[in-house]
């Protein structure tokens, strides 16, 4: 009985409407209908993209959001914020103004930026005037935001990159241990330089201590100028005021063995190559065995890590007869050209 009084009066007051208010009455009693045919057949809730548009649009003739029952008027006037913002977002053809910047030139500014870490936009615009392409500073500043903000401008120098940088005025120093078959355990200290590899500075002792190797420092200093830095872990034997030898140590970060890995990667070498060979009796033995391997590493071993080439220099030999040379009695040869 109340819903058909609540018809007869809905009837009564539409009467009185005009034709357009009953035309957009019709379609969304239309629409509504249709939706809760579809919500029953599939035992499901949700509305699609076109629901939502026709809402939108008849709210914006009619003013529907009153009358409609299925949602709530503020979820009618969101999808119709929506859609208005949608209509004035999309892009459109024929766009008029700047051309757009290509994605190979957003590429080519962050890339430059990368590289040279100080470089501003204006250093960067000039940079691209020189290779023909013009573009406004203020684009230049933009682009850079959006990388920046997506974290993928670089703040500083990379480890990579510092130890490329700086190689030639960077050591690295390390322990390694040796155990003898008579259960005794000796400390290789070595010191090796970047740049060219060769391997500065050895010596073995059984007491690897603090006074050993501010000793080792001390010997090792004399030789070289200030402004050098030098390359460790964080044993307690390094815990030194490096200033006091004209050095400037870095301390790698615990367990990143990668962060020495010249270091590292010379162990590796002299083990493979000499040291697993030989029944180890004594320090004057490890320190022979040490001594003609490493004037064999500076001296005539090409190294991988330099482009093949050798740490104290080489110079190619075009004639003669290639003869080999055994190197601690042939676990290792050299090879050269004899003169005729």
């Amino acid at each position: 009985m109340f819903s058909l009084l609540t018809f007869l009066l809905g009837l009564i007051f539409n009467l009185f409407k005009s034709k357009k208010e009953l035309l957009v009455q019709i379609s969304l009693y239309k629409k509504e209908i249709e939706i809760l045919k579809r919500q029953h057949r599939k035992q499901r809730q949700g509305f699609q993209h076109t629901d939502r548009i026709i809402f939108s649009i008849l709210n914006r003739i009619g003013q529907i959001k009153e009358s409609i029952s299925i949602v709530k008027p503020e979820t009618v006037l969101g999808w119709q914020q929506q859609l208005i913002k949608h209509f004035w977002t999309f892009k459109r053809k024929n766009r008029v103004g700047r051309p757009p910047i290509s994605k190979e030139i957003k590429q080519l500014v962050l890339a430059m930026k990368n590289d040279n870490l100080y470089w501003g936009h204006k250093k960067i615009l000039g940079e691209l005037l020189k290779l023909g392409i013009h573009a406004d500073k203020k684009t230049i500043r933009n682009i850079l935001t959006g990388y920046r903000r997506k974290g993928k401008v670089k703040q500083s120098l990379t480890w990579k990159q510092f130890l490329s940088v700086q190689a030639h005025s960077i050591y690295a120093m390390d322990f390694f241990t040796i155990d003898t078959i008579l259960n005794q355990r000796y400390y290789v200290f070595f010191i090796i330089h970047h740049k060219s590899r060769a391997i500065a500075q050895f010596s073995i002792t059984q007491n690897p201590c603090r006074e050993f190797v501010r000793q080792q420092l001390i010997e090792f200093s004399d030789e070289l100028k200030n402004n050098v830095y030098i390359i460790h872990d964080n044993a307690s034997q390094f815990h030194l005021n490096f200033l006091h030898f004209g050095l400037k140590d870095i301390r790698i970060s615990v367990n990143a063995p990668n962060m020495n890995s010249i270091a590292e990667r010379f162990v590796g070498s002299v083990r493979r190559e000499a040291l697993n060979f030989f029944l180890l009796l004594s320090e004057k033995q490890i320190h022979g065995i040490l001594t003609k391997y490493i004037e064999y590493y500076n001296a005539l071993r090409p190294h991988q890590g330099i482009a093949q080439n050798i740490p104290q220099g080489y110079n190619p030999q075009h004639s003669g007869e290639v003869r080999k040379i055994p190197i601690l009695g042939g676990l290792c040869y050299h090879y050269e050209r004899q003169a005729a």
